[in-house]
């Protein structure tokens, strides 16, 4: 879990990276071409990591050292990039290019690792070579601000390496490896192929021979444009909605930037400038900055996680505004006729029996519990998380006038009545099976603490517990594993649990049908305790965003008098 913990601390420097990236802008002092190697630093980098390692599963190498030391650095190198680029080249401006570059190194033995330890095959070669290739931007990129010479080359020719490797060198060579594990084929294989020879290719032509670079960039250029039209070919036909359109951008705009890319060559092949490097560096340098690579990458989040979702059944219920305690009875979808009205969030805790979790184990009483939840009380102690304190009162007064998940931010007491319901909800309407709403109120303000409901799907073998939000024009849905903790206590959960298989369980937000996995994870624990009553269990929620604890509820839970 800690390991999943720290892949999504790397999550959250994506949204931070980009608004100080944009905050960069202040500076009016940056080229265009420090903007996009910036960009590469706060957004594209952060973003590229953690998608090969949320969608790469056992395959990519997760040293919890050298990770927890690549979390650490990679946001204090992106900043001090930003501090060496403020200042003129010189010695200060190369030590606070110092860090960026043990990033890129870091990156590197990354990808060595991979290629070491992963079975043989072109889509592990493809990241774990764009993963060698940063190191080279890292070196130009140190060199450059220590106003060093480097095979001759100096000033803003250093500054479009320093782009090309974080570019052409990383992000190409992993979308093509994305390409390929979505789709094998032998032209995503000469792809990879391509992208993996291309990029080297370009650097020594521009180094050593005019001809060979313009060789290199129709090679380049070729393998591009290929992406682009199999992408259209075989991707977008198939996408959904948002994923298609990302594709359509990303895909679609290197037409022009491989076309100006080629007249660039072709132009420093014959001695004649055909295009002047400033309008390369705003046309060629930020479509491909922007559109191809941001755009791309997200492209290829969405495709993997689309492919990984397909078999979850969402909830089809949907909000227009206030949620509250009578949103059942206003939208007419409670069963008024059920063949059999629940009494718990589950009818049978024997129906989640795998070889891993033997419901037989758990105490009787949190059986009862799941299975008998209208004959329960609960009273609620939630802990914020002190960094969160400004947050938790937004969300509170956010909640309270939605009466969805409204959270106390002070404990529960027994004067404080509250209502809960179990009612059965029409399937056909859900859209999911045997649904049941649970529903609790305070009885005093009879505003909603929440609506909830609870339903149960099966992949491959494992049945999970599917709990939907209804939201204002959305849903959120938490699918949550069950397995046995510590003294075979209960345990749920949203976090990855297994290395060898892709799971459902996670946190959703649902839009028109389409589920689009949250940086929030949630763990509930149920156990009951030596020596208390008959029907007294005690239960901890833990949430957390971007793999930080954020809020933990404690539940006391006891049969009603």
């Amino acid at each position: 879990m800690m390991q999943n913990r720290l892949i999504q601390v790397i999550h959250s420097y994506v949204p931070i990276g980009l608004f100080l990236w944009l905050f960069t802008w202040f500076n009016s002092n940056y080229l265009n071409t420090e903007r996009i190697i910036l960009l590469a630093t706060f957004v594209i980098v952060p973003l590229a990591i953690f998608i090969v390692m949320e969608y790469w599963e056992d395959n990519v190498h997760r040293s919890s050292i050298l990770l927890s030391f690549f979390i650490v650095l990679l946001p204090i190198g992106a900043i001090t990039a930003a501090g060496s680029f403020s200042l003129s080249p010189g010695i200060v401006a190369g030590l606070l290019a110092i860090p960026w570059t043990i990033v890129t190194g870091l990156i590197a033995i990354w990808g060595l690792l991979l290629l070491r330890e992963t079975p043989f095959q072109l889509a592990h070669m493809s990241i774990a070579v764009g993963f060698i290739y940063i190191s080279v931007a890292g070196i130009w990129f140190i060199t450059h601000q220590f106003s060093l010479p480097l095979l001759g080359f100096e000033g803003q020719m250093m500054l479009l390496t320093v782009n090309h490797f974080h570019y052409a060198g990383f992000v190409v060579p992993i979308l093509f490896g994305f390409f390929h594990r979505y789709q094998r084929s032998f032209f995503t294989g000469l792809l990879v192929i391509l992208g993996v020879i291309a990029p080297i290719l370009i650097a020594l032509g521009m180094t050593y021979s005019p001809k060979l670079e313009w060789i290199s960039v129709l090679v380049f250029g070729f393998a591009i444009l290929l992406y682009s039209w199999l992408v259209f070919t075989f991707v977008i036909p198939k996408a959904t909605k948002w994923t298609k359109g990302l594709h359509i951008l990303s895909s679609g705009v290197v037409w022009m930037t491989m076309i100006l890319a080629l007249l660039y060559g072709f132009g420093q092949w014959i001695g004649q400038p055909t295009i002047p490097i400033s309008q390369m560096i705003l046309f060629h340098g930020w479509g491909n900055a922007i559109f191809f690579s941001l755009l791309g990458l997200l492209a290829w989040h969405t495709s993997m996680m689309d492919q990984g979702l397909v078999k979850i059944p969402y909830s089809k219920v949907k909000g227009k505004g206030k949620i509250g305690s009578d949103f059942i009875k206003i939208n007419k979808i409670e069963d008024d006729k059920p063949s059999e009205y629940p009494t718990g969030l589950v009818d049978h805790m024997d129906d989640y029996q795998t070889e891993e979790f033997n419901p037989s184990k758990l105490h009787p009483d949190i059986t009862d519990f799941y299975e008998n939840t209208s004959n329960y009380e609960l009273l609620l102690t939630p802990h914020w998380n002190r960094s969160f304190r400004y947050i938790a009162k937004l969300y509170k007064w956010i909640s309270q006038r939605v009466e969805q998940m409204n959270f106390p931010l002070e404990a529960e007491t027994k004067e404080q009545q509250v209502i809960s319901e179990i009612l059965p909800i029409k399937d056909r309407i859900d859209g999911r099976k045997n649904v049941r709403a649970w529903v609790r109120t305070y009885i005093q303000t009879k505003k909603a603490i929440y609506v909830a409901l609870y339903s149960t799907h099966v992949t491959n073998a494992i049945r999970y517990m599917n709990i939907a939000f209804p939201l204002p024009y959305s849903q959120m849905t938490s699918i949550l594993y069950l397995e046995h903790g510590e003294n075979n206590c209960l345990t749920l959960t949203s976090w990855p649990t297994k290395k060898d298989i892709r799971q459902d369980q996670g946190v959703y937000l649902v839009i028109k049908q389409k589920g689009l996995r949250l940086p929030i994870n949630e763990t509930i624990t149920v156990w009951k305790e030596q020596k208390t009553p008959k029907g007294q269990i005690e239960a901890k929620h833990d949430m957390w965003l971007f793999g930080i604890k954020f809020l933990t509820l404690d539940y006391h839970i006891y049969l009603e008098k």
